[in-house]
């Protein structure tokens, strides 16, 4: 293992270069407030898992997903929590929200999109989190938000009572989401659906009309889109019924491939999304690997968030080639994260793009690519100009509540 001092200091060289780049000073203020007609995308950092919260140009706001795993040891260790292990991942998310959401729309979310039922995408359930005095269910990372910032559209992939059990989604936490779904439809008139594989209209601005703004769906719960020009999806997975009857348990693709998938494209500018896809195990079953099939409805994009934290299996060549991002942004939270040959397949298809990692675990086996990652700690956020036309991408300080600016990347003209 290599000397971690070393690793340390490079480490700090590069966040120091980062928040030079760019600009007279190493020293920032905080980030300034939204703007009509801006579009901004926050990856926050809890340490534990992923959340990226959106404000769309007309002031709609949109949380997909809620890092929250509780996962403390394990073969593959996870960074650790920020800003410490006293504050809630839950808590760490809505008071970005209330700091960064628009002026008097910081009580309530919009949309919250559920990419899929893992943990560190949702929260986990443990008897130690404390009740909810009215539901009946414990505060989970997603149950915390929604009871604290109520979701007006919650959208998941799919039936959460056909969700298979697994280490990562166990049957407690499904029946503690379960409650909280039916508490937040009667408490607070959320509307709860399933995400549409094919629409360009369900997510989509709530207070006035964005010309050249879309959100396309394109994947969820293993179906895929088939074009963008029109609204019809394919799905080569069997069905649950068809894998039941199998017994096999190997045959169940899990919920990796099943994920949400979306891009976001205001005028030129165009912002990839698809939870924790992947190709894994296809030498198993051809229909394990979900990203080929999307990529085919893939297009080249400004920005990408990676997928299953750029980990091994996933952002694999099909998907990569078909993206050509210039920047990728990955929610990093435990040791194997970033993978090299991820990496790999990253700068093949996109040789001068920008990588920033959330976090980076000291026992990460990714030295030799340290000179081409762009930052390895912080809130990350991509800020695009009126009309798409071009993106700045800061990053913040995850430590304090003042949020400060800790590095600046353009602005980046949207081809």
């Amino acid at each position: 293992m290599r000397d971690n001092t070393i690793f340390a200091t490079i480490t700090a060289v590069l966040i120091i270069a980062g928040c030079c780049f760019g600009c007279s000073s190493g020293r920032f203020n905080s980030l300034s407030e939204w703007k009509e007609g801006t579009l901004d995308i926050h990856c926050i950092n809890t340490g534990r898992g992923e959340s990226s919260f959106f404000v769309f140009p007309d002031g709609t706001t949109m949380l997909v997903d809620a890092a929250g795993s509780l996962l403390k040891k394990h073969t593959h260790m996870p960074t650790a929590p920020k800003p410490d292990s006293t504050v809630s991942s839950g808590q760490v998310i809505i008071d970005y929200i209330r700091r960064f959401a628009p002026k008097g729309r910081a009580d309530s979310l919009d949309y919250f999109i559920l990419s899929h039922y893992h943990t560190d995408h949702m929260g986990d359930y443990s008897k130690s989190l404390p009740l909810h005095e009215d539901g009946h269910f414990r505060l989970s990372s997603i149950c915390e938000i929604g009871s604290t910032i109520p979701y007006r559209r919650l959208i998941t992939r799919g039936d959460p009572t056909e969700v298979k059990s697994s280490n990562c989604t166990r049957a407690e936490n499904m029946a503690n989401f379960s409650k909280f779904v039916n508490w937040s439809v009667k408490a607070n008139g959320t509307r709860y659906e399933f995400f549409d594989p094919a629409s360009d209209t369900q997510i989509a601005p709530v207070h006035k009309k964005i010309p050249g703004f879309c959100v396309h769906n394109i994947a969820a719960n293993g179906r895929y889109r088939l074009s963008l020009q029109n609204n019809e999806w394919a799905s080569d997975m069997p069905s649950k019924a068809v894998l039941d009857s199998i017994g096999d348990p190997k045959a169940y693709p899990g919920e990796n491939a099943l994920s949400n998938a979306f891009i976001l494209s205001y005028g030129p500018f165009d912002f990839f999304s698809g939870g924790d896809l992947q190709w894994a195990h296809k030498d198993l079953h051809d229909y394990f690997d979900i990203e080929a099939p999307v990529s085919r409805v893939c297009h080249k994009v400004e920005v990408m968030k990676a997928s299953h934290h750029c980990t091994k299996g996933a952002n694999g060549p099909d998907i990569m080639n078909a993206l050509q991002p210039d920047a990728v942004v990955a929610h990093v939270w435990r040791d194997v994260q970033p993978n090299p040959q991820t990496l790999d397949n990253i700068f093949a298809a996109s040789p001068g793009c920008k990588v920033f990692l959330t976090n980076l675990h000291p026992d990460n086996l990714v030295a030799d690519y340290l000179d081409r990652i762009a930052s390895t700690g912080g809130h990350i956020v991509i800020r695009v100009a009126r009309g798409g036309k071009s993106y700045t991408i800061y990053t913040l300080d995850d430590t304090d509540p003042s949020y400060r600016i800790t590095g600046k990347w353009g602005p980046f003209k949207c081809k």
